[in-house]
């Protein structure tokens, strides 16, 4: 589904990302690990089109995208939520997860049904679908967000750090909702720098560690890696 072959990142003059690769396949979920400051967002800010790589290329369902707009990908599904539970504050929940389904009309068309399964998903976003979004909690903004980028019925779906800041219970519970969205066939690429709670749910990684792609594999093979358990999980 997505093909990403030597891209390298500038900021200014100075690379930050360089001669990354890899791929998703459809139905995975594919998890891209390392600290924060790594590169991810990065990545995905690339991959949106929001930023442009100097060299490599970007395939999407078969198709060339390094050089297409922002507003391209978003329409062929490649779908990103930003990293920090960006949302419209003064809008009400409701209103928030509509704007998921806004710019792709075969989401629109299907937001009646998508609304009732993100309901199903996320509870407590029922319960305050009339409030104004500013007044959720920090895990239940995460919970919006999320349900916000289901909306838009994405053929591929990109998370940025959904545990950024979240409380350890939340946590559990966002990583429970990206685990059935895995099983009900979404395909997700998962930046996070939470390297065992990633791995739980994941089916493949790869480390990034300082713009470069430094180790990748099965999620059991990585979770047997020595250098793994070092830097990330404490063993």
């Amino acid at each position: 589904m997505l093909k990403v072959e030597g891209i390298s990142v500038a900021h200014g003059i100075i690379e930050t990302i360089h001669n990354v690769g890899f791929r998703v396949e459809e139905g995975e979920l594919v998890a891209l690990l390392g600290a924060n400051g790594a590169g991810k967002s990065t990545v995905l800010m690339t991959l949106s089109g929001l930023l442009l790589p100097k060299s490599g290329s970007i395939h999407f369902l078969g198709r060339p995208i390094t050089d297409a707009p922002a507003s391209d990908r978003f329409a062929s599904g490649l779908i990103q939520v930003p990293e920090g539970g960006e949302i419209f504050p003064y809008m009400t929940v409701k209103e928030n997860l509509f704007m998921g389904a806004a710019c792709r009309p075969e989401a629109w068309e299907a937001k009646t049904d998508a609304l009732e399964r993100i309901y199903e998903v996320f509870p407590a976003l029922k319960t305050r679908a009339d409030y104004q979004a500013r007044l959720l909690s920090g895990g239940e903004r995460q919970m919006l967000v999320l349900g916000r980028g289901l909306m838009s019925h994405p053929r591929l779906l990109m998370i940025d750090e959904p545990s950024l800041g979240l409380a350890p219970i939340v946590l559990l519970e966002i990583y429970r909702t990206m685990a059935v969205m895995r099983e009900e066939g979404v395909t997700i690429l998962l930046s996070e720098q939470n390297v065992q709670q990633a791995l739980r749910i994941a089916s493949r990684g790869y480390v990034l560690e300082n713009g470069r792609i430094t180790l990748e594999g099965r999620t059991e093979e990585l979770m047997e890696s020595e250098h793994i358990k070092r830097a990330y999980l404490g063993l």
